[in-house]
């Protein structure tokens, strides 16, 4: 092992050893802070005089040596050649060194050291017991010309301890002092270096000092802990823990009792540890406080703000074994602390840690604790704060207000976590023990885990009484938050969102400016409604505990199409959330994932929506599932994994709650669903269901979900071209029809009307507006229908060439799968028994539509129109429809020829045995 930093000092011992060797005898004073080396050196020292026949004797004193012959001058009495006879003097003289004792002891020692040279290492000297200090001073006065060499190790206090015999050294012409500093920084990349390779050494260093220092034990601690969880090195940094915070401890420990009371007394007091604050915690007085807070200075384990240097140390300290009543000091400094005016948060960490309280002012503490605490983003330490007030309030009112704070806390947690109080809020609400400011929010978290009537009634009641006006702009909030989120709350039909303002409100608030965007966007002003939605979004401050006028700010930027602006406020509302809040990682997850899937982003999409999920639990969701549920069916659809989306489909939703805005999503990627997969009526009725709610619900608008486009859709693959162009006409009317999101798809189904020739100009314009709005899922779909159009019309360029685009874009947005199974690669067609090619059913999907192609393949086996119509829950006319369109773009007469070529393998079966494998 390296010894850094250390040559010179080693150095001069070995100038006094080879003196001493000379016959003049030497004496050296090694000082130095607690861990920074001095046993070490004094090891090297003893090796160098073993090699030179030097004879070496170690001594060591301790704080718990008090006995007969247990201090250093009776440990050197051991080393005698006549041990046996001292010994026996020193029993009959009751365990005390006589002067004469000492003079043999010393006599001995010099003959010895006549015929061997003598190395006498003396270690912790400031700890032994007064008999051996003097006698110490005995054998260094008798030395002089003797070829011994002493070597004291003292503390860094220890002139204060002992100050005569340090006065007596002095005055010694053969003694000599050294003081051994801290490593600097270098010193410490030294000391790494003897482990890592430099380069990392060098990297490290900076950050072991500051946790050690310079500290050589901390240092080599520290490397260590750090090359058990790195064995290979790499480029992590050094995280000091409680490994090498047991090296502190250690080093508090050996620096004696008063160095580790203040140690503790730092640990408990933190930045208020005053030197008087400390020597009332400790007992000890404030001389001996600052000596030892100097002493722990200069060993580099407090920095120059007065702290423990390592992270891990005031855990370690408090935590230490040792220490003797740890509730009652955590109570003392609690009081001490309470008395100087601290922060709140800086005393509740006694008060937990104490596990109890008794005085009157301790309750009201935790409860302020635990609003700074949760500031700080520090929702556990807020909880336990909580927690502890519950357990010793007897005050009704009072344990009223610690469970509301507790329900607010638990929600930014995990929503499922807050329901078990809401019966004793409900209570205290009724007992006129709970605030109506808290009672408000209260009504709040009842709306999300849909008990809207609960929450209604709290709302009215509080309407009906004399409020403060807080509460009344509370109340205002409330209402039209609900009114966006939840649109069938009782509460807006208890009290309307447009009722008047009080006389004392500011007329200017009459219009806010979450009601004006929410005007903006039905309007169809998306500009407009994005720039109120970000005025809002620029207060600075995170979204409200529930929900509220940020949180539909952030909605109006995703409907608007805002979506990198969307993407950015998400993101900077919880950049500096701690760990603990999982709802709001969840909320912000559900987010991010409708607008990936906005963004034409499919697997961002799914990835988020699924995070979205795993984060909370279907209780702790409420009805708010539905978000990331539709944005995981949606993406999922549009991606080809229709397994997977059927999956969630199936997913259960919460029984008996309100439909909250986030249904309406819900029933658009439903319908979606049923779409892909064939289910026209299905589909016809979610779409109507989200319409019939919209219009209800006066949110009549194409920007959230354009609701007639679905309903289209779903007639065309019905069969039912007329309701359907006259669907895509009303669409069209609507204000925000215009906006490429709703225009671009609305063309393409417009071409679905429409005879192929003009079909292929619809597309065309379709295709550059998406490509232009950068919607790719939706020019996907577009692209898909134009190649089929072009291959209808027998223009195998084009459709080659859109095909390439359908690639391109499919891999965009990562719906290969999709793409695959509507326009697969051809393999060679088999030939029938008439010699006519058959083409592969990937070939009829790239020319029939999915309605044509699930009806031709149920009649090619066999089935009648009525059972196909049964079977596909359409009607017979539908099923003639689709059956003249796949007679004529497949170019045969009848079913005979059809069953040829859409199901060679059927041919010559019969109905029946079709029916029993179908």
């Amino acid at each position: 092992m390296a010894f850094v930093e250390r040559a010179e000092e080693l150095s001069l011992l070995e100038n006094v050893l080879g003196e001493a060797l000379g016959g003049f005898g030497q004496v050296v004073t090694i000082t130095g802070p607690v861990g920074s080396g001095k046993t070490e050196l004094t090891h090297q020292l003893a090796a160098l005089a073993a090699e030179r026949g030097v004879r070496v004797v170690r001594t060591h004193a301790s704080a718990a040596d008090a006995g007969p012959g247990l201090g250093i001058f009776g440990q050197i009495l051991e080393t005698c050649p006549s041990a046996d006879e001292l010994r026996a003097r020193l029993a009959s003289s009751g365990g005390t060194l006589s002067p004469q004792l000492i003079l043999s002891v010393c006599h001995d020692l010099l003959r010895s050291a006549a015929r061997t040279p003598l190395l006498l290492i003396a270690d912790d000297v400031h700890l032994t017991d007064a008999d051996s200090l003097n006698g110490l001073l005995h054998l260094i006065r008798h030395s002089r010309t003797a070829p011994v060499t002493l070597v004291l190790v003292t503390g860094e206090c220890s002139q204060q301890t002992i100050p005569l015999f340090h006065a007596e050294l002095f005055r010694e012409p053969h003694h000599r002092q050294i003081q051994l500093p801290l490593l600097s920084v270098r010193g410490v990349a030294a000391v790494l270096a003897e482990r890592l390779d430099q380069d990392t050494a060098d990297r490290l260093a900076p950050a072991a000092h500051a946790a050690g220092g310079g500290n050589p034990l901390v240092i080599r601690a520290l490397l260590e802990e750090h090359l058990t969880h790195h064995p290979e090195g790499g480029e992590e940094p050094l995280r000091p823990g409680e490994a090498s915070a047991t090296a502190v401890l250690a080093c508090l420990h050996h620096s004696g009792a008063p160095g580790l009371e203040v140690a503790r007394a730092v640990a408990l007091l933190g930045f208020y540890a005053t030197p008087q604050l400390m020597s009332e915690l400790t007992g000890l007085s404030r001389r001996v406080v600052n000596r030892f807070t100097a002493a722990l200075l200069e060993a580099g384990l407090l920095g120059e703000d007065g702290e423990l240097r390592h992270p891990a140390a005031a855990a370690a300290v408090l935590n230490d074994p040792a220490l003797r009543d740890a509730s009652g000091l955590r109570l003392r400094a609690a009081e001490l602390l309470h008395g100087e005016g601290a922060c709140p948060i800086a005393i509740a960490q006694h008060l937990a840690a104490a596990d109890r309280i008794d005085l009157p002012w301790h309750v009201p503490l935790l409860r302020r604790a635990a609003e700074e605490a949760l500031e700080r983003k520090e929702v556990g330490l807020a909880l336990q704060y909580l927690d502890l007030a519950l357990r010793e309030s007897r005050d009704g009112e009072e344990r009223a207000l610690i469970t509301a704070a507790k329900v607010r806390v638990e929600w930014l947690m995990n929503p499922a976590r807050a329901t078990p109080h809401f019966a004793a809020l409900l209570s205290a609400f009724e007992q006129g023990q709970l605030p109506d400011l808290d009672a408000v929010i209260l009504a709040r978290a009842l709306a999300w885990h849909g008990r809207d009537e609960e929450g209604a009634d709290i709302l009215s009641a509080i309407r009906a009484r004399e409020h403060a006006p807080e509460v009344g702009r509370a109340l205002r909030t409330t209402t039209r938050s609900l009114l966006s989120t939840h649109p069938e709350s009782a509460a807006l039909l208890q009290e309307p969102p447009t009722a008047p303002l009080p006389d004392d409100e500011d007329p200017a608030a009459a219009q806010p400016s979450e009601v004006m965007m929410w005007d903006h966007l039905q309007a169809g002003d998306h500009t407009e409604a994005a720039r109120l939605a970000e005025d809002i979004l620029g207060g600075g401050q995170a979204p409200e505990y529930w929900t509220g006028p940020r949180g539909s700010a952030v909605c109006v930027l995703v409907y608007a199409h805002e979506l990198d602006r969307a993407h950015y406020w998400t993101t900077r509302f919880f950049q500096d959330d701690g760990p603990g809040f999982l709802t709001w990682r969840a909320v912000q997850a559900a987010a991010l994932a409708e607008v990936a899937r906005r963004r034409g982003d499919l697997p961002e999409a799914v990835r988020l929506a699924r995070d979205a999920l795993q984060r909370m639990s279907p209780r702790a969701w409420g009805p708010q599932i539905e978000l990331p549920l539709a944005s995981l069916i949606s993406a999922a659809t549009a991606m080809g994994h229709h397994s997977t989306a059927a999956e969630w489909v199936a997913f259960p939703l919460p029984e008996d709650a309100p439909r909250t805005r986030y249904h309406l999503h819900y029933l658009e990627a439903r319908g979606q669903h049923h779409l892909a997969e064939g289910r026209y009526l299905p589909a016809l009725r979610d779409f109507m269901a989200c319409g019939g709610l919209m219009k209800t619900w006066d949110m009549d608008i194409p920007a959230v979900v354009p609701w007639r486009l679905g309903v289209a859709e779903a007639l065309l693959g019905l069969g039912q071209t007329e309701r359907a162009a006259k669907i895509l006409d009303a669409q069209e009317a609507r204000p925000g029809a215009r906006h490429p999101r709703v225009h671009g798809p609305l063309l393409r189904l417009r071409a679905g009307t429409v005879k192929p020739r003009q079909a292929v100009g619809l597309l065309r314009e379709s295709a550059e507006l998406l490509d232009a709005a950068r919607l790719p899922v939706e020019l996907l779909a577009t692209l898909i229908d134009l190649n089929r159009a072009y291959l209808e019309l027998g223009d195998s360029h084009r459709a080659r060439f859109t095909a390439r685009r359908i690639w391109q874009t499919a891999a965009q947005c990562g719906a290969e799968a999709h793409v695959r199974a509507a326009l697969a690669p051809r393999p060679p067609a088999p030939r029938t028994g008439a010699g006519v090619p058959a083409p592969a059913e990937d070939d009829l999907r790239r020319v029939l539509s999915e309605a044509e192609l699930r009806v031709a393949e149920l009649a090619a086996r066999g089935y009648t129109n009525r059972e196909i119509a049964s079977r596909l829950y359409i009607t017979v006319s539908t099923v003639e429809q689709h059956l003249t369109r796949v007679y004529r773009k497949l170019r045969v007469g009848g079913r005979s020829a059809l069953q040829a070529r859409v199901s060679p393998s059927l041919h010559g079966a019969s109905p029946s045995s079709s029916r029993t494998t179908a």
